[in-house]
């Protein structure tokens, strides 16, 4: 998610919601209190301020939960009270009540489901509203009655499609929000799941040369102290390497090479006292590289090895070994990371471990090689 994401504007929403939907809802109590073409009575005045209140509670309470893309509890109960507030009143109310109408229709357009909604939403108060007009237009002309009709039709729709519009907005600005919250999950975990697979696939070859040289430097320095001395260097290089690797790691700089893993792989292997044999040649690929080095720490981890043989072929690398502790090596969290690249790249891993011998095999597609 981008730093200069506007929160401000998700949590702020809702006063937009109010501050559109507000003034229609209490425009039909104001032009009954202030209406001029009629005595007001305290019966009325009453009606509009009770009756207005309760039908500003009913329509911000649907507009709101239809802007969270969901309906409030008893919505069927409650819009019909709604419509019902909005519509007889317009028997001795007229033209004056006619706003709430339109508030309603944006309500049920938001609940009921699609043409119900339009129907009920928009096509009834339309009618409502212009039925309501007669009074007004018998009297003009016919081309008067037209022009007028048309423009009370073309202002209705503009005031129930607005207001719909805005609860539409408001839940397409929260669906947004979510889906980039959700989105910058997913992108954290699949982050700590990269960092997590390439510390161990990156530092568990180097970790185990560390190990290695380290106890062979404690086995010779009795009997051979420059070979001892050697070891030791080689320890100290093999810990500036796998520190080297873990600056890559933060930065997702790392790069492996077949041709380099496969010879790091062989001198390992070799030090460890496991006869390790090399065979044919690979089109380089990172994952076949990958394969080499997770197969090399497998090996030096889960088996006793004295052997080791190492296959290359087109799009593909095959790696056997004897001195298997057990079958379950093959369903450690490294084999697991190295099935997730090879799917990645359009490749497969095979892994058999029977009968004292583990048998690790990936293939990628030959014209997806990578130099």
């Amino acid at each position: 998610m981008t730093p200069d994401y506007p929160h401000w504007i998700v949590r702020r929403a809702p006063w937009f919601l109010l501050a559109i939907h507000l003034p229609i809802v209490v425009l039909g109590p104001v032009m009954v209190l202030t209406g001029d073409n009629y005595v007001l009575s305290v019966g009325t005045a009453v009606f509009a301020v009770l009756g207005g209140a309760l039908l500003a509670f009913l329509h911000l309470r649907h507009v709101f939960a239809a802007a969270q893309d969901r309906r409030p509890a008893g919505w069927p109960v409650t819009l019909a009270a709604q419509a019902l507030l909005a519509v007889v009143p317009l028997v001795w109310l007229f033209e004056n009540w006619s706003a709430p109408t339109l508030t309603f229709g944006a309500a049920a357009m938001s609940l009921l489901p699609g043409r119900r909604g339009w129907a009920v939403g928009f096509a009834a108060p339309m009618a409502l509203s212009l039925s309501c007009e007669w009074l007004y237009v018998r009297d003009m002309s016919s081309t008067d009655q037209v022009v007028y009709y048309v423009y009370t039709a073309g202002i209705g729709a503009v005031f129930i499609l607005a207001l719909y519009g805005t609860v539409r907005l408001v839940r397409l600005l929260n669906e947004l929000h979510e889906t980039r919250t959700e989105l910058a999950e997913s992108a954290v975990e699949r982050e700590r799941v990269r960092v997590s697979r390439d510390l161990h696939d990156l530092l568990g070859q180097s970790l185990s040369a560390i190990s290695l040289k380290g106890d062979l430097a404690v086995r010779l320095l009795p009997i051979d102290t420059a070979k001892a001395h050697a070891e030791i260097a080689g320890l100290a290089q093999a810990a500036r390497a796998a520190l080297h690797d873990m600056y890559a790691i933060t930065r997702d700089e790392h790069a492996v090479v077949l041709g380099e893993e496969v010879a790091a792989a062989a001198a390992l292997l070799a030090a460890a006292g496991v006869d390790t044999e090399v065979a044919g040649t690979a089109t380089p690929h990172p994952v076949l590289a990958w394969a080499v080095r997770e197969g090399t720490t497998n090996l030096l981890r889960h088996s006793d090895a004295t052997r080791c043989a190492i296959t290359l072929g087109p799009g593909s690398v095959e790696m056997t070994n004897d001195g298997v502790r057990s079958p379950r090596s093959a369903d450690g969290s490294g084999i697991a990371g190295l099935r997730a690249r090879a799917a990645a790249a359009g490749g497969t891993v095979s892994v058999t471990a029977r009968d004292d011998e583990f048998v690790l095999r990936v293939t990628v597609p030959a014209a997806e090689g990578d130099t």
